[in-house]
């Protein structure tokens, strides 16, 4: 009984190796794609700029605070209870305003993470395609992502990243020119 497992075993195992020594591999470095990809470098500049934009308008939030906490400090010794109240709240609640402003722009699901989706979703798309085209042209069966740490050991000959960056570069520049 014990045998005829291990023969059955065997022969499943050495049909396994047979269809993967059948199929053609390529690897990809995705985190590679994305640093040298013109589409990439542009949707970061874009990001940048919004990113410095926001950044300056809490700033801005921040200097009026301060501004407004100094003008209490300066007039505290002159001012009545009530006085001294209303600027306290006004300050508190240009403070509340700010850290709204920080979580809408910056938070959990704020309008940095949607630009930055916004930004990446047509790249991704363009990777995608670009990897079809090439795996079809090529009669590749598996693109695995080194980027993930999946791949342990391969032949440098399988690594297709150089050809997707030209690819997608050329995809680019080709968008551009029209």
């Amino acid at each position: 009984m014990k045998k005829m497992i291990i023969t059955i075993l065997l022969a499943m195992l050495s049909s396994t190796l047979v269809f993967a020594a059948s199929l053609n591999l390529a690897y990809i470095d995705t985190d590679r794609v994305m640093k040298e990809s013109q589409d990439t470098q542009e949707a970061q500049q874009l990001f940048q700029t919004e990113q410095q934009a926001w950044q300056e308008e809490i700033q801005d939030m921040d200097t009026e605070i301060q501004r407004m906490k100094d003008d209490f400090e300066q007039k505290k010794l002159i001012l009545k209870e009530s006085g001294k109240e209303e600027a306290m709240n006004k300050i508190q609640e240009l403070v509340i305003q700010r850290d709204e402003k920080v979580n809408e722009i910056f938070g959990e699901s704020g309008k940095a993470m949607q630009k930055n989706a916004e930004l990446l979703e047509p790249i991704l798309d363009k990777l995608k395609s670009v990897i079809e085209s090439i795996s079809t042209d090529d009669n590749i069966d598996v693109v695995l992502d080194a980027s993930t740490g999946g791949i342990l050991y391969a032949v440098p000959s399988l690594d297709i990243t150089d050809l997707v960056i030209e690819r997608m570069n050329k995809l680019t520049d080709t968008e551009t020119d029209n």
